[in-house]
């Protein structure tokens, strides 16, 4: 079912809210909600009973439609089939999801729900040449799925979804027991991710974790002792965010998943200035200009729409040294429609993309150095 952007304003600003799903996504939703929308009435769960953050949790299953309400889907790993049936008894034709009313009420500090339903023709012309980027028939197939919600809001039956533990596994992408002379974890949030290395006998010298959110890298700083052991490598924790120049920016310090880079004019009371480094200047600086023969780098961006900056703030380093990639590019449009073309036009990277939820939330893109 598709809906017009017009339609789609009207509903979202109807006043009266629930939720379908009450796990992660659901708890992040409510944590990040505007102060001056109304909460949710209440969530509706087959599994879980309850509360969440003060608002009851009923049961899908007996439930009967309440007039006026606009039922937003909060669990994005339900099959397209199973989001269908849950709307079809709650009595709503069209898909809304918890990230539209975000974006909605606040594009400033939360782009994931990002939605384009009346693109010019440039970008149709970009969005029908994306799959194009990469490199096996899966991958196309998410890119399509995401581009049919995305920009048509039609959400494809057979979308694929994988596992989540399998969005940094190496070993899907052929690089399992690679040793990467440096790892730069932008974005690192709560340090997990040399797990999911060790996972797949992925070892390294260094490990440069960047998180300029306090609150995160509180946490990533008392996990440091516990990943430090074993790991083979020097580990190095860093309060800056990854962007194209070196400097001051404001960041969205809120603790959560949407914290990040902003736009000096946002006013929030989470917004302060972080410091920013290029990874070109920052690998000059830990290696010198000379490490280009001195093994592989793996670069993990999970920065909140700050991913293209990032990466062209690396440039250098991609083209004079051997690196591989995980890149988010749930988080906004650029990020989606830009980075694939970009990092393809090197002729040195095999592309691929890995969803672990539907409508285009969840994608990480894998981009394999050849060499």
């Amino acid at each position: 079912m598709t809906i017009s952007e017009v339609a789609l304003k009207r509903t979202l600003r109807g006043g009266r809210y629930a939720l379908i799903g009450a796990g992660q996504l659901c708890e992040m939703a409510l944590d990040l909600w505007p102060d001056h929308v109304a909460r949710p009435e209440f969530i509706l769960d087959s599994h879980k009973t309850g509360t969440l953050r003060g608002i009851a949790i009923r049961d899908l299953a007996g439930h009967h439609p309440v007039a006026g309400v606009a039922y937003l889907v909060s669990a994005f790993k339900m099959s397209a089939r199973d989001i269908r049936a849950c709307l079809e008894q709650v009595g709503q034709a069209e898909i809304l999801t918890a990230y539209d009313l975000l974006e909605e009420y606040t594009p400033e500090t939360f782009t994931n729900g990002w939605r384009n339903l009346s693109p010019p023709p440039d970008i149709l012309a970009d969005v029908a040449r994306l799959p194009d980027a990469y490199a096996d028939a899966v991958s196309r197939g998410i890119c399509e799925a995401a581009s049919a919600w995305r920009y048509e809001r039609r959400l494809v039956s057979d979308y694929p979804i994988c596992r989540e533990d399998g969005k940094y596994d190496l070993r899907l992408r052929g690089r399992a027991g690679t040793h990467y002379r440096c790892v730069y974890d932008c974005g690192s949030y709560d340090l997990s991710l040399p797990a999911s290395l060790a996972r797949s006998g992925v070892t390294f010298s260094r490990f440069v974790a960047l998180e300029p959110d306090p609150r995160r890298f509180q946490v990533c700083a008392a996990r440091m002792p516990e990943v430090d052991t074993g790991a083979g490598g020097v580990f190095d924790l860093r309060p800056e965010a990854v962007s194209d120049r070196e400097g001051t920016e404001p960041f969205l310090a809120n603790g959560l998943f949407s914290a990040r880079l902003v736009d000096a004019r946002v006013a929030h009371p989470a917004v302060m200035p972080v410091q920013t480094c290029t990874l070109d200047t920052l690998d000059e600086t830990l290696f010198g200009r000379d490490a280009a023969g001195g093994g592989r780098v793996l670069i993990k961006l999970h920065v909140e729409s700050a991913e293209f900056p990032a990466l062209r703030g690396a440039e250098r380093l991609l083209r004079d040294v051997p690196c591989d990639l995980l890149v988010n590019l749930s988080h906004d449009e650029v990020s989606y429609r830009k980075i694939p073309p970009y990092l393809a036009s090197f002729g040195c990277f095999d592309v691929t993309l890995h969803a672990h939820a539907l409508f285009g939330e969840g994608l990480t893109l894998f981009a394999r150095h050849r060499l």
